[in-house]
């Protein structure tokens, strides 16, 4: 594994312990905070949940695939 990809992987994990953190306080929202946040998501209208659940199984699925490389 590259150097490169070491870092990727480093950074996409940070990212993903970011968007639990963003999940979790979007969660305590109320509903009409919740509507704000989602009439200004940039991500083609995806809630903090949706991102969440995407960005770990990105990762997973990485570190499964590298997982399987070394063996």
């Amino acid at each position: 594994m590259t150097t490169e990809l070491k870092d990727f992987l480093y950074e996409l994990k940070n990212y993903a312990d970011q968007t639990h953190i963003l999940k979790d306080k979007y969660e305590k929202l109320p509903d009409n905070e919740k509507t704000l946040v989602m009439q200004h998501t940039p991500d083609a209208h995806l809630s903090p949940l949706t991102q969440d659940k995407l960005v770990f199984r990105w990762l997973g699925s990485m570190q499964s695939e590298l997982s399987n490389s070394k063996t």
